[in-house]
């Protein structure tokens, strides 16, 4: 892994979230909105004025859209 690389994708084997990060506060953001978001069904996050997403859980839309989960992949590099 280039370490200077946030990387995001879909474990088959794990059936989850693999995040590789350079710095620890960046996998703990993508953890926190992607796990949270994609995986176990959202935020909830009215009670500090932000949108509420408790129900939804894009894991679940993109199926519904017909998308393969399994081919996710985000990847994003350091200026």
């Amino acid at each position: 892994m280039e370490e200077n690389t946030l990387k995001v994708k879909w474990s088959k084997k794990e059936k989850d979230l693999l995040i590789n990060y350079p710095r620890r506060c960046d996998g703990a953001l993508m953890n926190y909105i992607l796990g949270d978001i994609l995986i176990w069904g959202g935020i909830n996050g009215k009670d500090k004025g932000w949108m509420n997403y408790e129900t939804f859980n894009l894991k679940e839309e993109f199926e519904k859209r017909g998308y393969d989960i399994t081919t996710l992949k985000i990847e994003i590099k350091l200026k």
